[in-house]
């Protein structure tokens, strides 16, 4: 929740051992990859903004970016639809997998790992009534940088089957059948998400920021949006955000029950994080 700010209690206790703890991993004269996952409005911008402050603090440099910086063009997503068009899961503009340039993402964190220079592209989230479009411009990096934080709901997510799904979707309560009545447009996602995982092997070290109930990805994200609008003059309301966050709530919960973090942060409903465990 790109607003939130840590308290100094939380920067010490949250932050701050993180920090010290990839100190330690970091080998020198390599790129450290770091990938921090975690639902809708959990905090990922904010722990990365704090997180290269600790680290730049020990002399590091830290270039950090979204998987959202990789969405497809509002063209390219339009086409998606237009291609599964009973599809729940890409009736929403984005944000599902399928709708990132999945080459462009392991091209430029290959070039990170080997100590080049390397580009980040710019999504603006504001156009076209909030489904956004990429910009022309984008954002030069320039030699070896000692860590690399990529962030992002889905960063890690395994390939599963269809049956593993439903089970972890019955496991946390989340109604897959509402969305998907016949339980076959959820394979859809599963097919695309073999493509992502060339991206997850160059990943050295994982945060995971996990939240006790699903309810919660839904305030935060309303929430998101509200100062999006504030800031920009455009964004989702009520009723859209609602359609936005269902769909990711499986997938979710999927990266939650399957991925193994190296760092686990646990986070109750009025968004304290409260927990910390290292592997």
């Amino acid at each position: 929740m790109g607003e939130r700010k840590f308290t100094k209690e939380e920067d010490k206790r949250i932050i701050v051992p993180i920090a010290e703890r990839l100190a330690v991993v970091h080998r020198k004269g390599t790129t450290t990859i770091i990938g921090i996952q975690g639902g809708q409005g959990t905090g990922k911008t904010t722990i990365v903004q704090f997180l290269e402050k600790q680290l730049k603090k020990k002399g590091f440099r830290v270039q950090s970016f979204s998987l959202d910086d990789f969405y497809t063009s509002y063209a390219e997503r339009k086409k998606l639809q237009q291609k599964y068009p009973s599809n729940p899961f890409y009736r929403i503009s984005r944000g599902l997998p399928g709708t990132h340039r999945v080459r462009l993402l392991l091209e430029t964190l290959q070039k990170a790992k080997a100590g080049k220079d390397f580009e980040i592209p710019i999504f603006d989230k504001s156009l076209y009534d909030g489904k956004g479009d990429v910009l022309s411009k984008t954002k030069k990096v320039k030699g070896r940088q000692d860590f690399v934080i990529l962030e992002g709901w889905c960063v890690g997510m395994p390939e599963v089957s269809s049956q593993q799904l439903l089970n972890i979707c019955k496991r946390n309560e989340i109604n897959l059948k509402k969305l998907d009545p016949k339980l076959q447009e959820h394979k859809v996602v599963l097919h695309f998400v073999k493509e992502y995982q060339p991206i997850w092997k160059l990943l050295d070290y994982q945060i995971m920021l996990k939240t006790d109930s699903p309810e919660v990805h839904k305030k935060w994200r309303l929430l998101q949006e509200k100062r999006l609008k504030e800031k920009k003059g455009q964004g989702m309301g009520k009723n859209e955000v609602q359609r936005f966050v269902e769909p990711f709530l499986p997938f979710i919960y999927m990266c939650y029950d399957l991925i193994r973090p190296n760092v686990k942060v646990l986070i109750d409903e009025k968004h304290n994080f409260y927990r910390i465990m290292f592997r």
